[in-house]
């Protein structure tokens, strides 16, 4: 005789093992250690000083912080008695 075989909890199950296969995956592709994270983000951060540091460019061809807000008006948030 044939065993009975509850469809639904079939279905669950294959359900849940294709979850964990997933889940497995997005593990391995995506999990780092918290420590590997800021090892990574200390990389990031000596890579751009240095790239900051190796600039040819010169301070006195740069324009000044000022030149680029000359006629500007300053916004403090209020605009309410603005014409």
């Amino acid at each position: 005789m044939a065993e009975i075989v509850n469809l639904r909890r079939v279905r669950k199950r294959v359900a849940r093992e294709k979850d964990a296969a997933l889940a497995e995956e997005n593990r391995i592709l995506h999990g780092r250690t918290r420590a590997e994270r800021l090892k990574t983000e200390l990389e990031r951060g000596i890579r751009a000083r240095e790239l900051d540091g190796a600039r040819l460019e010169d301070a006195a061809f740069a324009a000044p912080a000022s030149a680029n807000n000359e006629g500007s008006v300053k916004n403090d948030g209020d605009d309410r008695n603005d014409p």
